[in-house]
């Protein structure tokens, strides 16, 4: 079995990360994390080297706090810093790993926000082929 995680460095990530681990754990799974670089954030030119080097900075940071969560974890672990649209690079990698499942959080974006916007998980939810499990933040209403 293989498990997708995507995370951002936020708590819910850590809770995903969690989640993840439990269920990698008793299905024996391999976990691969994921953080995004979204290209929306990113310069476009070339003499913004320096801000581009720090996000790739902070994906790297991430990945490793996410994975200092699964320091005794049993099993092979994989990341992956990626930039772009986040949906779009979750469902590619899902796709080119063929991945089990996507575990995921909900932002928590309110039901105006996320009907006129969209949310990162309701894409990926909406566009993959692959099961998908959407962890709750505890502090959304």
């Amino acid at each position: 079995m293989k498990i997708l995680i995507p995370v951002d460095g936020s708590k819910i990530s850590k809770k995903i990360v969690e989640r993840a681990k439990d269920i990698g754990e008793k299905n024996s799974a391999k976990l691969i994390l994921l953080h995004v670089m979204n290209e929306a954030n990113l310069p476009k030119e070339y003499h913004s080297q320096a801000l581009y080097d720090f996000e790739i900075q902070k994906s790297k940071e991430i990945l490793s706090e996410m994975k200092e969560i699964l320091s005794d974890y049993p099993y092979e672990i994989e990341t992956f810093s990626k930039s772009g649209s986040p949906y779009l690079e979750i469902i590619d990698l899902a796709d080119k790993e063929d991945v089990d499942l996507i575990i995921m959080g909900n932002r928590g974006l309110g039901v105006f926000s996320r009907t006129l916007l969209g949310s990162v998980s309701n894409k990926v939810l909406n566009h993959s082929k692959k099961s998908v499990l959407i962890v709750k933040d505890e502090l959304e209403d």
